[in-house]
């Protein structure tokens, strides 16, 4: 543990720092602002939203190349995303509803709710935080994290912090502190599981096919059409989104982007019938899906260190196991306050 130098003593101090701004971080955004804690977000792209962030197109119109929706079936988050259709910032998609499970999308767009979660937090976007150093500051007993990005200057100072990444890109962070060894063994475990996926937009004219289709032994694994979620409707044309199999991803991670675009226009044609009229580029995420790595609770804390993992890769691996990651450790840490 250090004290404060001259340059780090103007570095912005929060109550509590969280590293990703996904559906996790900006949910712990939402509700610690809520709460009265002074909160900064960091992520490492221009805006919000993480795996549910939002492609822009061409004709200002944008399509979800990620998370296409968030299917629902705990209560509480079902009450969340109620509260956000109230607000406007998303909307039930029931064509997708599947027995008690309820689907929702963000409107217009899905990075529309990480966007509206963060507004009472102080946003850093572009800037990937590398290091954790310990920090001693105003006299405080209790020492404070001075987070550093990737040039190794100082970017925040906080006396708490929650890492809402990827599993992988938590456990690099936590290796940067010797004290942090146990959330970093349950975050190393948890990075062998990681599945890629490549997911490319495309138009076809309007047609009756269903907005959500699942081809069976085929290296797509989804197609779905983006402009019939709620609130995004068009008569001109049919716009899809189609993602590919974990199995196929893995096999072609590295391959020249043109054969993969080609690759996919073919088997989009031959399952569908429709002839494509235009594309965009295919979009790769690396670490796209996380087979839940199960512990006692769907977060992880220690309170020795002040420091929180929350995530899909913890609880369920999908976007609701996301959001009641974030619900868990919002509680806990309140409660114990």
């Amino acid at each position: 543990m250090s004290t404060l130098t001259a340059n780090q003593i103007h570095t912005p101090a929060f109550d509590i720092a969280i590293i990703g701004a996904g559906l996790a971080g900006s949910l712990c955004a939402h509700l610690l602002a809520q709460s009265g804690h002074s909160v900064c977000i960091i992520d490492k792209s221009r805006g919000s939203g993480g795996r549910a962030s939002s492609k822009r197109l061409e004709d200002d119109t944008s399509c979800d190349l990620g998370t296409p929706f968030i299917l629902a079936q705990h209560s509480d988050v079902i009450t969340l995303l109620q509260q956000l259709t109230k607000e406007q910032v998303a909307a039930p998609w029931k064509q997708l509803n599947q027995g008690d499970a309820q689907a929702f999308v963000g409107t217009p767009k899905m990075s529309a709710i990480t966007r509206h979660w963060i507004q009472q937090a102080h946003f850093i976007a572009s800037t990937r935080i590398h290091h954790l150093d310990q920090v001693t500051q105003n006299g405080d007993k209790q020492a404070s994290w001075l987070l550093r990005d990737d040039k190794y200057q100082p970017v925040v100072i906080a006396k708490k912090v929650i890492i809402a990444a990827p599993a992988p890109q938590t456990a690099s962070i936590l290796a940067t502190h010797e004290q942090l060894a146990v959330l970093l063994l349950r975050a190393n475990q948890a990075s062998a599981s990681y599945q890629s996926q490549w997911a490319m937009w495309l138009e076809t004219e309007p047609c009756d096919l269903n907005a959500l289709i699942e081809p069976k032994d085929s290296l797509i694994k989804r197609m779905i059409k983006d402009n019939y979620k709620p609130m995004r409707h068009s008569e001109k044309m049919d716009r899809w989104v189609i993602q590919t199999t974990a199995e196929w991803s893995k096999q072609h991670l590295d391959s020249d982007k043109e054969w993969i675009t080609q690759t996919l226009l073919k088997a989009f044609a031959e399952i569908t019938e429709h002839r494509v009229l235009k594309h965009g580029a295919p979009h790769r995420w690396f670490l796209s899906r996380f087979s839940e790595h199960k512990g006692n609770k769907p977060f992880a804390w220690s309170p020795e260190n002040n420091i929180g993992l929350v995530g899909d890769w913890l609880c369920q691996g999908d976007a609701e196991g996301a959001l009641l990651s974030a619900l868990s450790l919002i509680h806990h840490i309140t409660d114990a306050e």
